[in-house]
């Protein structure tokens, strides 16, 4: 019986070697990604003494070469191997991550260095998402699309339970430089097991034309602003994107320095919220097979966005200001993961193969972009008016996101 128990499940993706070994690849490098999240902004704040603007700008130049190149980017992936550009960034993001404990060792560390790196890191991220959006489809069957990335979810829900509380952890213990060893070498993990998947992408359409990467890039954008599922659809994402991204360089100045929550108890905080982000993706396949898209997606970004609103409402004692922003992470991140998983996934379904790396590249450019500006508008207007208010009007701006979703039609459950 105890064999049985603990014996690998059978049926659908579980009997797919190559889905496993991509799930692999992204398993420890989903953990190592939250070394590199918690550990850069408590470089800047705590080691370097960045102030909220210099926050603002660290996560805005960082995501500013992706978001120009993103578009060309899109149109280069649905031209080439998208498994081969994955294994590609791993390796960059990897090797740019190895450069801070060598910096720190020699203590020589700068706000202009960890700004490079981020900027390295979000670029071939940007590479990494928009080629992996276009991939999975090349290892899973269609019918199975909203299983794999249910999977995935899993997985990242999972890493947002063990991988804060272990950064802050690790963090406390070794100095964050040092601790975002751990990432680099995550990605060196996830490129080995990317390198051993067996199953060939999907063929690349021949074109009429001759390689254009301007024609191409056109050619995505005229396809999702001309799609009625895809246009509104992005721009909610996009409007959701911008006001998130005044949580993005504020949230650990917020809780470290408005709240005085020590790095060690604001990275158990998180990790509560990987708890109900489990859960979400457990229910992610199950929420998209029993609602239509539409009306799940306007009805979880409701709630989310009210949960949102905790963060800012957070005050008083340390125990206190710890409540409030445990109730947004465990209820706001299992809506999270549904939404996101839901949107992944009718993204996939309504864009044909060949054009995947394109949409992926004007998905980018236009909720990157957003961000970026709405980092820069965070961090300047922070300064002036204080951490608080600026949260609270991020909360408006989610809730508001949701009336791009009023224009889309009704489209079958996935």
């Amino acid at each position: 019986m105890l064999a049985s128990f603990i014996a690998r499940p059978r049926g659908g993706l579980w009997d797919n070697p190559d889905f496993l070994r991509l799930w692999a690849a992204q398993t420890l490098s989903a953990v190592g990604t939250r070394f590199t999240r918690e550990g850069l902004p408590i470089i800047a704040a705590l080691t370097l003494g960045a102030s909220a603007w210099d926050l603002g700008l660290l996560v805005a130049l960082s995501a500013l070469p992706g978001v120009i190149v993103s578009p060309f980017v899109g149109a280069w992936i649905d031209r080439t191997s998208r498994r081969r550009i994955l294994i590609l960034a791993d390796l960059a993001r990897a090797g740019a991550l190895a450069t801070l404990p060598v910096l720190a060792w020699f203590d020589a560390i700068t706000i202009g260095h960890v700004i490079g790196v981020s900027t390295i890191v979000a670029l071939f991220s940007m590479f990494f998402q928009t080629a992996d959006n276009a991939y999975l489809p090349s290892v899973v069957e269609r019918d199975q699309l909203l299983d794999g990335n249910a999977k995935l979810a899993t997985t990242d829900a999972a890493a947002e339970v063990v991988g804060p509380a272990l950064a802050g952890l690790a963090i406390q213990v070794f100095t964050a430089p040092f601790a975002i060893l751990f990432d680099a070498l995550s990605y060196l993990w996830s490129a080995f097991f990317l390198s051993s998947i067996k199953r060939p992408e999907i063929p690349v359409s021949p074109s009429e034309h001759a390689p254009d990467l301007w024609r191409e890039t056109k050619e995505g954008l005229r396809f999702v602003f001309s799609h009625p599922v895809l246009r509104p659809l992005t721009l909610c994402i996009a409007t959701l994107g911008f006001c998130l991204s005044f949580f993005a360089p504020l949230y650990v100045l917020y809780a470290v320095r408005d709240l005085a929550i020590p790095p060690g108890v604001l990275g158990f905080v998180i990790a509560l919220g990987g708890i109900s982000a489990v859960i979400g993706a457990r229910l992610a396949g199950w929420a998209g097979r029993r609602f239509a898209p539409r009306r799940l997606l306007i009805g979880i970004l409701i709630a989310y966005s009210v949960m949102l609103a905790f963060i800012p409402m957070a005050h008083g004692p340390l125990w206190m200001a710890v409540a409030f922003l445990c109730v947004s992470q465990l209820m706001g991140d299992a809506l999270s993961v549904i939404f996101f998983t839901t949107v992944s996934t009718v993204r996939q379904m309504e864009t044909p193969d060949s054009l995947r790396g394109r949409e992926g590249g004007v998905f980018h450019l236009l909720t990157a972009g957003l961000g970026l500006v709405g980092a820069l508008v965070a961090g300047s207007a922070a300064d002036w008016l204080g951490i608080r208010p600026i949260l609270f009007i991020g909360v408006l701006g989610a809730l508001a996101s949701t009336l791009w979703l009023l224009r889309m039609p009704k489209v079958p459950n996935v």
